[in-house]
């Protein structure tokens, strides 16, 4: 949509999860981005107000800087659609598929299986449902994940079968296990369907993977920009991330994660992310920092892009 000095944005933050203060942070860094090209801005805590509280406020366009659950995964998307209010990021569905990592791999595995370059994916584990949590028929590091969720919440790395975290409360039914796979974590952020670069990310703080507090906390991980990786890699790390985009429908931006095995020289995807971290130390901003777009930009560029889906 056209953006002008008018224009009156409602930024949704907050909300009611896992994921709440991540958001709370991506809101904050977003709203000085839009205060900066003096539009009318309001701020929308949903973890505060009465979501019919949006139909009086009649903005313009929502920028959405929620994460996780009703944020990300389409339920505040299809309010959007049924409101009329251009939102930024994608909609109903690619937001559902995105978020279920098991209908992730299967669309994009059954999308790009015969192609001349398939996309893998760890494998698929079995969890076994016994006293302990473990897995069936497979001996190696494994992870296990919440099937829904972001930020690296609940994620957890077992390296030995004979030492299971979290027996205990343990809802099987919400997470997944696939094998631990490759020795580099890489990253592509796309903006406008323009894939900006590679960044391999290396955790501190004797972090074995890039967790919650080695992505939201100041010096969590050291980025390298663009990625020390081979240039095979490198271009196909940003060709799949584009094809993901492109497949499942994301707008305005995704994120896609990766694992490199250096020694296999294979590639696997691990994620889409429809609602990147929008704060300082966040990938997606720094990337295209990276590129010469200011987050200023960036915003501007996510609320052109802003379209409701009825």
């Amino acid at each position: 949509m056209k953006i002008h000095k008018d224009t009156h944005v409602l930024l949704l933050k907050g909300g009611f999860g896992s994921e709440r203060e991540v958001s709370l942070k991506s809101a904050e860094a977003c709203s000085v981005a839009i205060k900066d090209m003096g539009l009318n801005l309001t701020e929308f805590d949903l973890g505060k107000f009465k979501i019919i509280d949006i139909v009086n406020i009649n903005p313009d366009v929502c920028f959405n800087a929620l994460h996780g659950k009703i944020g990300e995964d389409g339920t505040v998307q299809g309010l959007l659609n049924l409101l009329k209010i251009p939102y930024t990021h994608s909609g109903v569905t690619t937001s559902a598929i995105a978020m279920n990592k098991i209908h992730f791999k299967r669309v994009i595995t059954h999308a790009t299986e015969n192609s001349d370059d398939p996309i893998f994916f760890p494998k698929n584990l079995e969890i076994s449902y016994g006293k302990h949590l473990s897995v069936k028929n497979y001996k190696g590091p494994y992870v296990i994940k919440p099937i829904n969720g972001g930020s690296s919440v609940g994620v957890i790395i077992v390296n030995d079968q004979n030492k299971i975290p979290l027996s205990k409360n343990f809802n099987y039914d919400e997470m997944m296990a696939e094998a631990y796979v490759g020795t580099k974590e890489l990253t592509v952020t796309i903006l406008k369907n323009i894939p900006l670069t590679v960044t391999e990310i290396k955790p501190k703080k004797n972090n074995e993977f890039y967790n919650f507090d080695a992505k939201y906390e100041k010096n969590g991980s050291f980025h390298e920009i663009p990625a020390l990786i081979p240039n095979d890699i490198f271009k196909k790390s940003k060709s799949w991330a584009l094809r993901a985009h492109n497949i499942i429908g994301c707008k305005g931006i995704s994120r896609t994660d990766f694992r490199y095995d250096t020694k296999k020289n294979q590639l696997y995807m691990l994620e889409i992310n429809t609602q990147p971290g929008m704060t300082i130390y966040c990938l997606a901003p720094e990337q295209a920092r990276f590129c010469n777009i200011s987050m200023k930009e960036m915003v501007r560029t996510l609320l052109e892009e802003a379209t409701y889906e009825c």
